[in-house]
């Protein structure tokens, strides 16, 4: 699970209301498994969150367009590095493959990014559009 804690919001409130959304979701794909219907929830999860990850990637890229922030280039490519592994987690799904082992490789990768990407590289993201007013 992961716990939403003050260090995580940019205080940019779109983007914080995007994240605590994603979190939401992965974190309702962590009980769901805890309660052993993960490979129920997993398609419906797979498909929300690619939608949504892609919506919340296209706000950000616009607020580092529209402001001018000098790392867009290096942001976006962990955007769309991200966009590549979910969609072979994605693939393997629609394949047939429901295993309990994929339900685990989604929580955990799609968590852990999601944690270590909303602390660092949207951190710096924040910082720089708080300076620039756009907050």
């Amino acid at each position: 699970m992961i716990q939403w804690e003050p260090s995580m919001e940019t205080r940019v409130s779109v983007i914080d209301k995007q994240h605590k959304m994603l979190v939401a979701r992965v974190n309702e794909l962590v009980s769901a498994m805890k309660s052993g219907k993960g490979r129920e929830l997993i398609g419906d999860t797979l498909v929300f969150l690619g939608k949504y990850a892609l919506d919340h990637f296209a706000t950000e890229e616009a607020f580092m367009r529209q402001h001018g922030y000098p790392g867009y280039d290096k942001h976006k490519a962990i955007h769309e590095a991200f966009k590549q592994d979910f969609g072979s987690l994605a693939k393997e799904f629609d394949t047939g493959a429901k295993s309990l082992s994929l339900t685990v490789q989604v929580q955990h990768r799609i968590a852990d990014w999601l944690r270590t990407h909303i602390l660092q590289t949207d951190q710096e993201l924040g910082r720089y559009l708080r300076a620039k007013g756009a907050a």
